[in-house]
């Protein structure tokens, strides 16, 4: 079996156009050779790209196909927009496809598209992609998300960590210009229980399971010192009054044992007066529960 003639070697590395491709004198038999995937009308993307990728590398090979031919004013949104911008997503929606509206009449259409049309929406662009600002975003998601799993967005867009995509204002205007939109019950239910400076979803999960469960509402991610003033940890969720300190290990704690720094750590906030409830993946709401209430009451709360 003949092997395809190779590519010029600046089409090897990303997503082309077929014009990219007539430009650089490859011609159409070249462009029909199996060694080349076409997800979208007039691109092309060399299948070993696509088999040498893990599944965030996929997904963003398969947004840069599609900007390659994405007519301009129309953008990345919903599910797609989220993944760009960092937000967290349930795995359900972490699926190879773009979500992609237009301010025309019809929405795109194609294999790995989900289209959508929008009036007046507003766009930003990051990492050099066209996206739907966060705020109208967070309204957008509310037809695919649980309360839950939209306050989990919000706090990841009212956070510093890494960078704040919007601010709980524009998070109000954006719902009331949302109206009686769909999934505006859902987003009136989340809206109350955003919080700012949260770091994981798992925080956010954590959180909800204590405060619906009638106990204080903890502080998120603050700064504990030492009795020398030297800091000691920025703790998930700080109860600083009773000195209680609910902690969310992620899968770095399954995966390997606890660095001498992680053990030195616990030591110093157990010795400086602190109670340290550590949860894990395996760790139930009811869990959590129980072990923020008995560590709370043992340090003199009282309902």
């Amino acid at each position: 079996m003949r092997h395809p003639e190779p590519l010029p070697t600046h089409l090897e590395a990303a997503p082309f156009t077929v014009a990219q491709a007539d430009e650089s004198g490859v011609s159409r038999d070249r462009l029909r050779a199996r060694d080349l995937a076409n997800p979208f009308r007039g691109v092309r993307v060399p299948r070993a790209l696509l088999e040498n990728a893990d599944p965030d590398a996929q997904f963003a090979i398969l947004c840069d196909a599609y900007q390659a031919r994405m007519p301009r004013g129309w953008f990345f949104s919903g599910p797609t927009a989220a993944r760009i911008l960092g937000v967290p997503l349930p795995g359900r929606l972490e699926q190879l496809v773009v979500h992609v509206t237009a301010p025309t009449a019809f929405a795109p259409r194609g294999r790995f598209v989900v289209g959508h049309t929008a009036q007046n929406a507003e766009t930003t662009l990051l990492f050099d992609r066209p996206v739907r600002v966060a705020a109208e975003l967070w309204c957008e998601l509310a037809r695919f998300l649980t309360v839950d799993e939209l306050i989990a967005a919000g706090d990841r867009m009212l956070s510093d960590k890494p960078v704040m995509l919007t601010t709980r204002r524009h998070l109000e205007r954006a719902l009331a210009a949302h109206g009686a939109g769909r999934g505006v019950r859902t987003l009136r239910e989340a809206l109350p229980q955003l919080r700012e400076n949260v770091w994981s979803p798992r925080e956010t999960w954590a959180r909800l399971v204590i405060v619906r469960a009638g106990l204080p509402e903890p502080a998120r991610n603050e700064r504990i010192h030492g009795p020398d003033g030297k800091l000691i940890a920025i703790g998930d969720l700080v109860y600083r009054r009773w000195k209680v300190l609910v902690e969310y290990e992620g899968e770095r704690w399954h995966r390997h044992r606890w660095s001498g720094i992680d053990v030195d750590r616990y030591n110093r906030l157990v010795l400086a007066g602190w109670t340290v409830i550590r949860v894990r993946r395996h760790h139930t709401a009811a869990d959590v529960e129980r072990m923020t209430r008995e560590a709370l009451l043992l340090k003199g709360w009282r309902p």
